[in-house]
């Protein structure tokens, strides 16, 4: 049964960046889809919520776009009774759907504080911290998978698609500080069924990057809140980050199912989830 790890980002991997307010945090999250169930009965479900609304489905779930009201047919949530209508539907697709979620968040300031300079771009060591996690799924589950994560600039994709690569020859362990646990090349290539990462651009259309970057606003902005000490304001938000906790995040198969180093990484450190 072969499955696909769909990542979206949110924020900003640059380190230099790390005492910026703004750009302090990055995120990487990762939905996995069993393919067939993807391409087949999750498609038409959120090809049924596009057409309820907006009237196609050619139209990208896309946060920017479903916030702005804009441009068309976005413009159709400028509505009340529809955005209405469009929420309702859109948590009960993100809370009846079949997948599993793997949140990475790095505190770049905390980092940089830790660490120093350090040459292991935050995208790259995040993206590392999501493999792991997600080759210790598919073993569990005795699956194989690939990776697709969304586009960004063609150097970018570039320096993702070789760091992706290394993680297939080598495995993790060596370039991470401090690192204790690892997954080693032979598994990694056992349960990768590809040697390179799919890169899409949003306008692609991938529903299982669409649903990936419909939560990742959500499940970052929980765990920053959680790190300051203060309260998720958006209802919207918080219902979606209730059905990642409850139904959707990795979690450990034994003892307490924690979610903590299995279905969410936080580095350099962790907290608990409530």
């Amino acid at each position: 049964m072969p499955y696909r790890l769909h990542i979206d980002e949110v924020g900003h991997h640059n380190l230099a960046s790390a005492n910026d307010p703004n750009e302090r945090y990055l995120c990487l999250v990762g939905v996995i889809l069993d393919l067939e169930y993807s391409m087949g009965e999750f498609t038409d479900s959120m090809n049924s919520l596009k057409m309820e609304v907006f009237g196609t489905h050619n139209v990208v779930l896309h946060r920017r776009e479903l916030i702005d009201k804009s441009p068309a047919p976005y413009d159709k949530l400028a509505d009340p009774a529809v955005r209405q209508k469009f929420d309702t539907l859109l948590i009960d697709l993100i809370a009846k759907a079949k997948y599993t979620v793997i949140t990475v968040l790095i505190d770049k300031q905390r980092h940089v504080e830790k660490y120093g300079t350090w040459q292991f771009e935050a995208y790259h060591y995040c993206l590392t911290a999501m493999v792991e996690r997600y080759v210790w799924w598919l073993d569990e589950q005795n699956a194989v998978g690939d990776v697709m994560a969304e586009g960004r600039s063609r150097k970018q994709d570039m320096k993702l698609e070789a760091a992706y690569k290394y993680l297939y020859r080598n495995g993790t362990g060596t370039n991470a500080p401090e690192k204790k646990v690892f997954v080693s090349a032979e598994l990694m290539q056992r349960r990768l069924s590809a040697k390179e990462i799919k890169m899409r651009p949003k306008s692609s259309n991938v529903p299982g990057l669409q649903l990936a970057d419909l939560v990742a606003n959500p499940a970052r902005r929980h765990i920053v809140c959680k790190l300051e000490n203060t309260r998720m304001v958006s209802k919207f938000g918080r219902a979606i980050v209730r059905i990642l906790i409850d139904l959707k995040y990795r979690r450990c198969k034994w003892g307490n199912r924690r979610i903590v180093g299995f279905g969410v990484k936080i580095l350099p450190e962790e907290i608990l989830l409530k």
